[in-house]
């Protein structure tokens, strides 16, 4: 049985293309050093001493600032290409990270984090258009699942190590995660050399001049998409805005002990999403997959007010919350690469971008000003029932689209 899981394993990665692979190298090297993002709020509270209140504000400037560097990367990356817009969103990204440590002020610390959060979220459109441009109709899912495996081996590895740094002094958190992305940029100019990048960027440019395609602000029912995944977001977004604090609050756990607990996410994902995704992808709508995830949204944030004991608490809300996104995150994706096309795949990606940079600027706020006000057990109730009216806006949006295929086939005829 055993052997044959393994076969099954390998046999989801076969048929990759060679680029899919390299760009999720990059990722990787990119994500080991998602350590301030991971103990964000954690900072703000304890190295910076702000009132739980104070910290969600703060945060907030990171959705603010993903909002605008998602618009800002997709409407570059349709003028010059993914691959300079990757390599410069890297660099300044991990100049940004080193320097934000020093500042103290309050208000420095909230425009620090807005550019920290637009540098570094301008890389997501350009790379998803990489990705999609690398990548065959069949391989795409999978191809969004090794990218996405990629970034969560380095999800589970930086809060674990953001965890040991903590120990040593919180500027090892910054300065690692500064380094990695710079790293991470290095790794691109020398897998994607400027020359050749400069040939796929022109290329790229013809390819959208001669396409068209159809602005995603004019596509009724991927706005409807967008805002669906933005409600679907705040929720999943309170895996790292709130629940560390609640695990640090409620059962006082350290630092090093919440990285640990936080890694098993992106284990968990990491073991399971690619062969999953290719066992289940040809079986049913990527929508359908998405709907199934919010139920276990649901189930993992419903679970922890059953009276369990701490550990077993955490391990069940963390297996059922990771598999939830196993199914919502690479189906989504895939909606959203085979929606967009021609000169407008810049901008569908950054508005899928934007989604999650809104759903980022929202799920601070409203997680820690639900938990100050109403405490954490009504916070996850809310959490729980938005996910359910959230997978019935997504049943809800097939049948519109399957309506408008059906009409549409008819007129042909």
């Amino acid at each position: 049985m055993i052997v044959r899981a393994l076969a099954q394993w390998k046999k989801s990665y076969t048929g990759i293309p060679r680029n899919i692979w390299l760009l999720s190298l990059i990722s990787l090297i990119n994500r080991c050093g998602s350590l301030v993002i991971a103990f964000l709020t954690l900072y703000l509270t304890q190295e910076r001493h702000l009132g739980i209140r104070e910290a969600g504000y703060a945060t907030a400037f990171f959705g603010l600032g993903s909002i605008v560097g998602s618009y800002t990367g997709g409407r570059l990356t349709d003028r010059f290409g993914s691959s300079p817009v990757q390599f410069v969103s890297l660099v300044l990204n991990g100049i940004v990270l080193v320097v934000l440590y020093y500042i103290t002020d309050f208000y420095l610390i909230c425009s620090g984090i807005f550019i920290m959060a637009l540098t570094g979220e301008a890389f997501r459109p350009a790379n998803s258009v990489a990705i999609a441009a690398n990548c065959t109709p069949e391989t795409r899912t999978r191809s969004i699942s090794l990218y996405r495996m990629s970034a969560n081996m380095g999800w589970a590895v930086a809060p674990a190590l953001g965890g040991l740094l903590v120990i040593f002094g919180w500027p090892w958190l910054f300065w690692v995660d500064g380094l990695t992305c710079i790293a991470a940029a290095v790794a691109l100019y020398l897998l994607f050399p400027p020359t050749v990048a400069r040939q796929k960027s022109e290329k790229q440019a013809e390819e959208i001049q001669q396409n068209g395609g159809r602005s995603p602000w004019k596509d009724g029912d991927y706005l409807w998409f967008c805002f669906l995944t933005m409600l679907n977001a705040t929720v999943f977004m309170q895996l790292i805005w709130m629940i560390p604090v609640f695990w640090k609050e409620a059962y006082g756990w350290s630092e090093s002990l919440v990285g640990i607990m936080s890694a098993v996410n992106g284990l968990i994902v990491f073991l399971v999403e690619m062969p999953l995704v290719f066992r289940i992808e040809k079986l049913r709508t990527p929508l359908f997959f998405v709907r199934t995830g919010l139920f276990l949204y649901a189930v993992s944030y419903w679970s922890i007010l059953v009276p369990f004991d701490p550990l077993m608490m955490v391990t069940l809300f963390t297996v059922v919350i990771s598999l939830g996104e196993v199914l919502v995150m690479p189906f989504s994706s895939n909606f959203v690469f085979g929606r967009s096309k021609g000169g407008f795949q810049g901008q569908y990606m950054s508005l899928y971008g934007i989604a999650y940079s809104v759903a980022n600027t929202i799920a601070p706020l409203y997680g820690t000003q639900a938990a100050a006000a109403y405490g954490y057990p009504v916070l996850w109730i809310m959490l729980g029932t938005q996910a359910i009216l959230v997978l019935f806006g997504f049943w809800w949006l097939e049948k519109r689209i399957s309506h408008r295929v059906s009409t549409a086939v008819q007129r042909e005829d």
